[in-house]
């Protein structure tokens, strides 16, 4: 027996975990970033084919994504800014901000006449009652909201340094793809030297081209649902479309939470009964499309989960880190199944276990 060997893979192994637990504020960015940068690899590596050195292959995709986000910034921010300052308006007037207002939308004046006859009929009910003090406790939560945002500055500005940070790290991801690789291939030793290029390869292949039909998924979905809500006459049909195709990356959830937002658009803003049916058609029609024709085709076959397990990884990714962990849980938890039945696989073929 090596003892030398058994130390200094000892040493090795305490440092990787030190390093795990130095660097576990962080790993969040890494793991998107990764995700980043395997959505971007094809691009990047179809320009190095045509003999573009990487560095500037990577630039020129940033440069490229930048001025599509400027593109999209520009025609939609300001139409969001200014129902964005409307919302804030209404939050200034907050000695006037009350149940009255809410009662100014027609479907929930038409449940409060509903309510107020029914209280009339059955004495001692208070319905109308119940509803006034509800839309009150509605009130006061709007009137906190401004406060809210001030006491968690910190947390925004966290949330947006997160967002700058994750294409900084993506970009070296990108530009050193082919030295960290040969750096992983160092870590194995001779006996494992081909087995490790072949299981790198593997998953290399398997979790990128999930992730890119993800991706390519979320496009589809936005597109359809952005055009289907124009088409019916919905409003803010881009915000919702965006929406609607992130959503639709938690299976089985996702579908009935963009299907949701679109109907309570047409609900707050006062929108008649046979506009939020439309809403509802128009998203049943979206999900058709997608459910039938650009998820078999896009991603292959559909993420082998049950419903049950679903649910409980959206619940602890949204417990473990909000509505951005909720997102991308049920994805992440998938590709590290692929990961490990890859690993298995491999090294199974290669008797290694």
């Amino acid at each position: 027996m090596n003892w030398a060997k058994i130390a200094f893979r000892t040493l090795v192994t305490l440092m990787i975990l030190a390093a795990l637990f130095f660097y576990r504020q962080v790993l969040g960015h890494l793991i998107i970033a990764v995700i980043f940068s395997y959505i971007l690899d094809p691009a990047v590596c179809w320009l190095e084919h045509k003999h573009v050195p990487r560095l500037w292959g990577v630039l020129t995709i940033y440069l490229l994504l930048a001025g599509a986000i400027t593109f999209f910034s520009v025609r939609t921010i300001p139409a969001f800014m200014k129902q964005a300052n409307s919302f804030i308006d209404i939050l200034k007037q907050d000695g006037n901000l009350n149940a009255q207002l809410f009662l100014r939308i027609p479907i929930i004046e038409n449940i409060y006449q509903y309510a107020e006859n029914l209280d009339a009929q059955v004495p001692g009910f208070r319905l109308a009652e119940q509803m006034v003090a509800f839309l009150d406790s509605i009130r006061d939560y709007m009137a906190r909201l401004p406060k809210f945002l001030m006491d968690n500055y910190s947390t925004i500005i966290g949330a947006v340094t997160y967002i700058g940070m994750t294409p900084l790290i993506s970009f070296f991801l990108l530009k050193d793809k082919y030295r960290l690789r040969k750096g992983l291939m160092r870590l194995s030793t001779n006996r494992f030297f081909e087995p490790a290029i072949i299981l790198l390869n593997n998953i290399d292949k398997t979790v990128g081209r999930y992730m890119r039909a993800m991706f390519l998924e979320v496009i589809a979905v936005s597109i359809m649902t952005t055009v289907a809500l124009t088409i019916v006459g919905i409003s803010n049909p881009i915000l919702i479309g965006i929406s609607a195709g992130l959503a639709n990356i938690i299976p089985y959830f996702g579908p009935f939470f963009a299907g949701a937002l679109a109907v309570g658009t047409v609900f707050f803003e006062g929108g008649s009964l046979i506009m939020m049916i439309y809403a509802a058609l128009a998203m049943w029609a979206v999900q058709l499309v997608d459910n039938n024709i650009v998820y078999p085709v896009v991603v292959g076959t559909t993420i082998d989960m049950h419903p049950l397990v679903v649910l409980l990884t959206v619940l602890a990714g949204g417990w473990y880190g909000g509505i951005i962990w909720m997102l991308i849980s049920v994805p992440l938890v998938y590709m590290s199944y692929t990961l490990i039945r890859v690993l298995y696989t491999n090294l199974k073929d290669y008797r290694i276990i």
